[in-house]
């Protein structure tokens, strides 16, 4: 069940998952932060082993701060976050959409790894891709992306202890290889 209207708006009060004022009626907005990874144009065409090589500081910049608007070329792509902090109760969990009018111009806020589990703490990580044929800017602040959520059929035992939980606490997170 998808929570919506004044249950998402007492939810987000009584658990604390958001500041308030990014209640939306049906969803949650999320916002583009300050930060983005980018690849690094030498990595491309590097083999990498999915799970084990190379070292991701080999693809991806050191973290950049937006000044005042993310730009993307036709076809670039980052790893940013949202401007906010999320906290997930333990009995439900969210889904992640790109916002109807971004979408429209041919950017994605995912590539589909827009899920947030019970117990996440910490600011969501956006891979952004712009697709379009078009120099697209997205000041920060820009609504991009709006989270559902959705009550579990049980509580969570635990809260989400996956290897991005610390790294979420601090920003962007790039792909961590076990």
């Amino acid at each position: 069940m998808i929570v919506v209207e004044k249950n998402l708006e007492r939810l987000v009060g009584q658990f604390g998952i958001c500041d308030q004022s990014l209640f939306d009626g049906f969803s949650l907005r999320v916002s583009q932060g300050n930060f983005y990874f980018s690849p690094i144009e030498s990595s491309v065409g590097q083999k990498v082993i999915y799970g084990r090589s190379p070292q991701v500081s080999g693809l991806f910049s050191e973290k950049k701060e937006i000044e005042q608007n993310l730009i993307l070329a036709p076809g670039a792509k980052v790893i940013s976050c949202s401007k906010d902090m999320y906290k997930m109760p333990l009995g439900y969990f969210g889904l992640l959409q790109t916002k109807g009018t971004l979408a429209r111009l041919f950017v994605q806020a995912t590539c589909n790894d827009g899920q947030v589990e019970p117990g996440f703490h910490g600011y969501i990580t956006l891979e952004i891709i712009n697709m379009s044929p078009w120099s697209i800017e997205i000041p920060v602040g820009s609504d991009i992306a709006q989270l559902y959520l959705i009550k579990c059929s049980s509580e969570a035992e635990s809260g989400y202890n996956g290897r991005y939980a610390e790294e979420a606490k601090k920003g962007p997170t790039l792909p961590i290889f076990k």
